[in-house]
């Protein structure tokens, strides 16, 4: 009788336990404007870089962890790239390479979000790893020499033998972000995306390097 009683009591709080955790836990979705500035080595040479601009779309989840600190992870679809402008010489003929390129990848960053203050806070910083995965792209190139100008279209991640540039698909990041919450559900965010992976990395191109950056920012609505 008091084994059944005292596996009663344990699955009562089991129970509340979860109620609670699932009440805490909140979702919502999340729109990114992104400054992308990649960091190019074309044959161990560091081109001009622009600026190119981008955009993402998302959920998340945030999930109370103690006090001051919560968990929001994130599933997103998110542009990144850059624009690069190269000065090159074969067999002493100067040339000059412009180059734009878009990529679009799943996105998952998982941030560790600290409230500043206590667990309702309007402000917050956060920061953790990201996981990114290619799914399409568009590259343009166009090369200027003696005059004569050629545009060539390549998509970044397709085998280089098929006409690509064989760019890897998986994209290793840190991810920091600072923001503050706004009419009670909404939030706006300033983050920053530190690409690691050199997805140039190939045995054709063994100087050559391509890493993400990213400058964004993002509106995000909770649905308690």
């Amino acid at each position: 009788m008091k084994s059944k009683i005292r596996i009663a009591i344990i699955s009562s709080i089991i129970s509340v336990s979860t109620a609670s955790l699932q009440a805490q836990i909140k979702f919502g979705a999340q729109a990114h404007g992104a400054l992308n500035k990649s960091s190019f080595v074309i044959e161990g040479e560091s081109p001009d870089k622009e600026w190119k601009l981008g955009y993402g779309i998302g959920a998340f989840a945030e999930i109370p962890i103690m006090n001051s600190l919560s968990l929001r992870p994130s599933l997103n679809y998110l542009q990144k790239g850059g624009k690069m402008n190269h000065d090159f010489s074969v067999e002493g003929i100067p040339g000059k390479q412009k180059a734009e390129i878009k990529l679009e990848y799943l996105e998952m960053p998982i941030l560790l979000i600290y409230n500043i203050g206590k667990e309702s806070s309007k402000y917050y910083v956060g920061a953790g790893p990201s996981f990114g995965y290619g799914i399409s792209g568009k590259a343009e190139t166009n090369l200027i020499v003696e005059g004569s100008s050629e545009t060539v279209y390549y998509k970044p991640f397709t085998d280089i033998e098929d006409g690509g540039l064989g760019f890897k698909k998986f994209d290793f990041s840190l991810n920091a972000v600072i923001g503050m919450r706004v009419l009670e559900r909404g939030m706006i965010q300033l983050g920053y995306l530190h690409g690691l992976s050199n997805i140039e990395n190939t045995d054709e191109y063994k100087d050559n390097k391509f890493k993400n950056r990213s400058v964004m920012v993002t509106l995000g609505y909770c649905f308690y």
